[in-house]
């Protein structure tokens, strides 16, 4: 079943995308890069591209086309899925990005 997204709905997951992957990251790592590789700035930056952008954009496509992260990870096995998807949550959650915010 394909459905349409209204104008609203894409404007909504279009910012969000964005205010995911973009962080202070993004924003301060590639002038450092470009700096950094001299000569080598086109092969940092296309690899830079391919990690930054590329590899977050396949993992978003994967995940939607499986219709959620554990119905993509069950293929594996089922308790490898709940382990999976609660280790994950927890990594990026109460582990890592909570402790380093406040």
């Amino acid at each position: 079943m394909k459905q349409n997204l209204s104008r609203n709905q894409f404007l909504v997951i279009s910012l969000t995308l964005f205010a995911m992957f973009f962080g202070a990251g993004n924003f301060i790592f590639p002038p450092n890069l470009g700096r950094e590789a001299g000569q080598n700035f086109y092969v940092a930056i296309m690899f830079f591209c391919a990690t930054a952008v590329l590899l977050p954009v396949l993992g978003v496509a994967a995940i939607a086309r499986a219709k959620g992260l554990q119905s993509l990870v069950r293929r594996i096995d089922p308790v490898f899925a709940v382990l999976f998807t609660a280790l994950l949550y927890l990594t990026i959650g109460p582990l890592f990005a909570i402790p380093r915010a406040a």
